[in-house]
């Protein structure tokens, strides 16, 4: 792993919403947690290439759900204040809190699975 890949010392204390985030994503592996290629924030990336997640600002997280991850998800997170998805991008924008994380565990894990193929 390279510098610029590596998670910075502070990254863990960055927001509470981003380490529950963390936390419940990468026992699903093969996620590790890097630096971001969108910019010098944390993220997390599947199979040690495709990022799936990244910290945007504190109670936001933005994660790469997949058109065919986001089917079966729409229609239960859409219109959800919390889950923003622009035009048909593979990113949604996650507004959070740290209960939030657990109740949308399914959305989170769904990222994961939908990018590991």
């Amino acid at each position: 792993m390279t510098p610029a890949e590596e998670p910075g010392p502070s990254d863990s204390l960055i927001d509470p919403v981003w380490e529950a985030v963390v936390e419940l994503l990468l026992p699903l592996g093969p996620v590790t947690e890097r630096r971001s290629r969108y910019g010098d924030k944390p993220a997390l990336v599947v199979a040690g290439q495709r990022e799936i997640a990244h910290y945007e600002a504190p109670g936001v997280v933005d994660v790469r759900i997949t058109r065919r991850g986001w089917r079966r998800f729409g229609p239960i997170y859409d219109g959800d204040r919390r889950a923003q998805r622009r035009g048909r991008s593979d990113w949604i924008q996650l507004h959070l809190t740290v209960d939030d994380v657990e109740a949308m565990s399914d959305l989170l894990s769904a990222v994961v699975h939908a990018n590991r193929s």
